[in-house]
């Protein structure tokens, strides 16, 4: 397999309504040929540097993808076809691919996450004490502020 990365960029005056099943369509030719979605990233609302089909702003998408060589010809064939489509362009990332390395990928990813998970609430609850902020339940508080009327 080999591991390919599409931009696509869609009309942005398109409704979400609109956008969504174009999103969904893609996604689902590239499960029916053979490939795997490794990550589907909006970026949103952008200005485009020069006018693509009279538009000035585009709705940006990154897909990051595994499969053949057909997928990328099936994918490019219905791309063109669509008229909601301003622009998109596809890059080879890996010509060998292996979908093991991708597990271990997204297993050292998730390592990495739960550690700055756990340095983040450390650093909170440090903030916290040297603040003088105590760990207070919202029961006891309105308790409080009732016994004061």
């Amino acid at each position: 397999m080999r591991r390919y990365e599409t931009v696509v960029i869609v009309d942005a005056d398109l409704p979400e309504e609109e956008r969504r099943p174009l999103f969904e369509k893609l996604q689902g030719i590239i499960t029916d040929q053979g490939g795997r979605i490794i990550k589907f990233d909006e970026w949103g609302r952008k200005r485009l540097a020069y006018l693509i089909k009279k538009q000035s702003h585009g709705y940006y998408v990154l897909v990051d993808f595994c499969g053949p060589g057909t997928l990328v010809k099936e994918l490019e064939r219905n791309l063109l076809l669509d008229d909601r489509v301003l622009r998109f362009m596809t890059v080879l990332t890996d010509k060998e691919f292996d979908i093991s390395s991708l597990e271990r990928e997204e297993e050292q990813e998730d390592i990495k996450k739960e550690e700055v998970e756990e340095v983040t609430e450390e650093a909170i609850g440090d903030s916290d004490s040297m603040m003088g902020i105590k760990d207070t339940q919202p029961e006891k508080i309105e308790e409080e502020l009732k016994d004061a009327d």
